[in-house]
């Protein structure tokens, strides 16, 4: 197994893509711990792990608090013992047009994706130090990577993922640790099913080369790669996971505009 006897954090890690990561990385010999601002999600899948013989810990933590994140990893190195890997997963959104956008919403989504990856950065990478060894992957967006849309906060801290992500590879390898990031594109999970639109549910997928959505199991496959002592050459990127999404550029702007025109 690729983490067997390995420590691994998972924030987010109650549901949709940290659940699936968190999931992948114990059926692949790691113990894990759950950073989650949720305690019944962070704890029903911490219950789900167990089952396949690895430890697994829920701290219940916000991500945007620096506070709050030293004592989770505090207490998950308590458990657990170790850290291998971390995966920075939680994250927040909220679609507003940018002239709606109030000074507490930008605040809000720029504290928990943003700071709150670097929070888990640094208390993470003290103790992978210690022992010259660490996995760090970054969960960023494509919405870091081209302009989205009603989305402007969202995605200038993804966007500052991605800086993160460069800058603290540069900075901890001399300590064997790698930081990459994925960006990922539409992916369907329980929470996007009960939030878009009927249309946007059909539309969203023809934005890409591959028109469709894709799962957080693509998601967590391209984490445990990252994650893996196998990926020890690659540090400071970020892979996008989008169907193309990427590459088609402008064709989401252009779709955006036919739809606002439609409803004219």
């Amino acid at each position: 197994m690729v983490l067997e006897g390995q420590v691994a954090i998972v924030t987010g890690g109650g549901r949709g893509i940290g659940k699936a990561i968190a999931s992948r990385f114990a059926a692949e010999g790691a113990d894990i711990g759950i950073i989650d601002v949720n305690a019944e999600a962070a704890r029903a899948t911490a219950e789900e792990i167990r089952p396949l013989g690895r430890r697994a810990v829920a701290a219940i933590a916000d991500v945007g608090s620096v506070g709050a994140v030293k004592a989770a990893v505090s207490e998950i190195l308590g458990e657990l013992g170790r850290l291998d890997v971390l995966v920075n997963n939680a994250g927040v959104e909220k679609r507003t047009p940018f002239l709606e956008i109030t000074p507490e919403d930008w605040q809000r989504q720029l504290d928990v994706n943003l700071s709150g990856t670097f929070y888990c950065t640094q208390a993470a990478g003290r103790e992978m130090a210690k022992r010259k060894y660490g996995r760090i992957v970054n969960i960023s967006s494509v919405a870091g990577l081209i302009g989205p849309i009603d989305l402007a906060a969202y995605g200038a801290a993804k966007a500052g993922i991605i800086g993160l992500t460069r800058a603290a590879a540069l900075d901890l390898a001399d300590y064997g640790i790698t930081v990459n990031a994925i960006a990922p594109g539409p992916i369907e999970t329980d929470l996007m099913r009960g939030v878009w639109t009927a249309e946007a549910l059909r539309e969203r997928p023809q934005h890409g080369a591959i028109a469709r959505f894709g799962t957080v199991d693509e998601i967590a496959h391209t984490a445990l790669f990252l994650a893996s002592p196998q990926s020890g050459f690659i540090t400071g990127t970020t892979l996008s996971v989008d169907g193309g999404a990427v590459a088609a550029g402008a064709y989401m702007v252009e779709k955006y505009r036919r739809r606002k025109l439609a409803a004219k």
